[in-house]
């Protein structure tokens, strides 16, 4: 009779790799990128994209999950490809923050902040 452990190294052997739902729907997700990205390319709204493919038995996640997916890796990455905006004051012109407050001018205006008073004046009640 064989030991556990070889029990255990047979059945290893044997058994299939079974994958999560989350991973397996990521996967189906994956192969049908470039049909989502050109029906997406093609105007479509995401709902009718995803209701076509689950009426089809291609994708047996809900929408959100389907949405999500849309996000992260379609949307997400095609963002990621396109140049940031160039504002007039970039993080190469900005002064660099050494930590040191900048020195207070006469010319401005100081505001206090608000001081609580416990005793309240005749006139301020009326």
């Amino acid at each position: 009779m064989k030991t556990l452990s070889e029990r255990i190294a047979a059945r290893a052997v044997d058994k299939k790799p079974i994958l999560s739902n989350k991973k397996q729907n990521r996967a189906v997700f994956l192969t049908l990128r470039p049909d989502i990205i050109q029906a997406l390319n093609d105007g479509w709204p995401v709902r009718e994209i995803w209701e076509t493919l689950h009426e089809e038995g291609k994708v047996a996640f809900g929408y959100s999950a389907f949405c999500g997916y849309t996000n992260r890796l379609i949307l997400a990455q095609s963002s990621r490809h396109q140049e940031p905006p160039v504002n007039e004051l970039s993080e190469a012109h900005k002064p660099a923050n050494t930590g040191k407050k900048a020195p207070e001018t006469k010319d401005t205006p100081q505001i206090s902040g608000f001081t609580f008073n416990p005793s309240p004046k005749k006139e301020d009640l009326i």
